[in-house]
């Protein structure tokens, strides 16, 4: 598609959109500023223009990513109506996410240290998601009042990882991965009225 060069606004956002679609498809970070260039019918000046290097673009690639999953999840948890379904509704979104997403691993994240930060800030911002929905658990009756929720919230993590290794490797369905590492995770710290709820949850996920 050719575009006005006088209109960056317009080149700008779709060479976000190129980019991103690069970067799903290849699966690592080498994208080449010509590749987007070519595809944009521009010059890569033009975009070093606008973006100023190839980390910029990378930088608004996430950026893009990141809103599109923030609005999944308010989206999709906002259909539930008590905390428990709003975590398990979140956790399967996650992995589901990685299981379509993650398998494109950023190796060479380390070459773009505003980038990799962008990440890391990201992944800070789910875990305090999750952490919130843990605590309002609490409150709700839902969960022990008393867990060490830092513990709670490492073994969620230990497990997440696993559980995205494994669903990269296409092993099992994510529903498997979460039945068997998170929700029994939640069945450990769980009252018997939150037991009650995933009980009812492993019921429709065995029956779907």
């Amino acid at each position: 598609m050719i575009f006005n060069p006088t209109n960056r606004e317009e080149i700008r956002l779709k060479a976000i959109e190129t980019a991103s679609e690069i970067l799903m498809r290849d699966g690592n970070l080498t994208m080449r500023m010509d590749d987007v260039a070519q595809i944009l019918s521009v010059s890569k000046r033009t975009l070093y223009e606008i973006f100023g290097s190839k980390e910029e673009l990378l930088i608004e690639c996430m950026k893009l990513h990141m809103g599109r999953f923030s609005k999944l999840i308010e989206e999709e948890v906002g259909h539930e109506d008590d905390v428990l379904s709003v975590i398990i509704r979140h956790l399967e979104i996650i992995i589901n996410e990685s299981r379509e997403r993650d398998h494109h691993r950023f190796e060479d994240m380390d070459k773009y240290p505003k980038l990799k930060k962008l990440f890391h800030e990201h992944l800070c911002e789910v875990a305090s998601r999750m952490r919130s929905f843990m605590e309002l658990g609490v409150k709700q009756g839902v969960f022990r009042e008393d867990l060490n929720m830092d513990v709670v919230m490492k073994a969620f993590s230990v497990m997440g990882n696993m559980a995205k290794e494994e669903s990269c490797k296409n092993r099992y369905h994510y529903d498997e991965l979460i039945d068997g590492t998170m929700v029994v995770l939640l069945r450990g710290i769980a009252t018997p009225k939150g037991m009650a709820k995933l009980e009812q949850y492993r019921y429709k996920s065995i029956h779907r």
